[in-house]
């Protein structure tokens, strides 16, 4: 898949430039915030002492979480606009910002240990950054990414009627992206994210809303663990071994 690297740079500067966050779908990933914060753990598990690569950095945000604890963090992004601020807010010994397309990676052959990105594989071409991610890592490496999936047609139709909250070379993941992971990688955990959950969204300003959505994730992870409804949901955590 070829990716318009230029439009995906352009779309992102805007966005940072207008400090743009999707505000109208924030509701909804409340409803997964379990999964956020299972992608989260994961992370922070293994950056101590490691050289992490953070991939598609943003304003560095999780960069500066995890300065405290790494050997050293490489971050990147495609945006100018993101890594200028990036830097600007980040002063660590260990932390160095770079402009950088995840799928044509400057770094040497084994220089990470960790490498890490929420929402940033389904805007690359998935072979190439795939293989650049395993190229960059330790023989013994991690790789683990929290991505939106493309496979439930309600959520597709949401998507089809609001292009503009996205660039034209989006694709949320598919088995197909699964398979040329798997190519890569000795290893490859997903846990899956967002189905009932969602319905819960409406609450969440109530004080059931909290109650209600943990139950609900409880019942999707019930549900996905029957191999006919994992394609209903609409977030993973990928965990990828070398």
């Amino acid at each position: 898949m070829k990716i318009d690297v230029d439009a995906e740079r352009e779309f992102h500067n805007r966005r940072f430039a207008e400090d743009s966050s999707r505000e109208a779908q924030c509701k909804y990933y409340w409803a997964i915030e379990s999964g956020a914060g299972r992608y989260w753990s994961l992370v922070t598990k293994y950056a101590p002492n490691a050289d992490v690569l953070d991939y598609g950095c943003g304003n560095g945000e999780q960069t500066r979480k995890l300065a405290p604890v790494a050997r050293s963090i490489h971050s990147i992004d495609i945006s100018d606009v993101a890594i200028a601020r990036a830097t600007q807010q980040d002063n660590a010994h260990n932390v160095q910002f770079h402009v950088m397309d995840g799928s044509r990676m400057s770094f040497a052959n084994g220089q990470f240990d960790v490498v890490f990105g929420s929402g940033i594989i389904h805007h690359l071409d998935t072979e190439l950054c795939m293989q650049e991610i395993a190229r960059v890592l330790k023989p013994s490496g991690h790789a683990i990414f929290w991505e939106p999936l493309g496979s439930n047609p309600i959520i597709n139709l949401y998507r089809y009627f609001t292009p503009n909250d996205r660039t034209k070379d989006e694709h949320p993941l598919l088995d197909t992206d699964f398979d040329i992971m798997r190519r890569f990688f000795r290893e490859l955990h997903i846990e899956r994210y967002g189905f009932t959950s969602l319905a819960a969204v409406g609450f969440r300003n109530s004080t059931m809303g909290g109650y209600l959505r943990d139950a609900l994730a409880r019942v999707d992870r019930r549900l996905f663990a029957l191999s006919g409804l994992r394609n209903l949901a609409w977030y993973s955590v990928l965990k990828l071994a070398k």
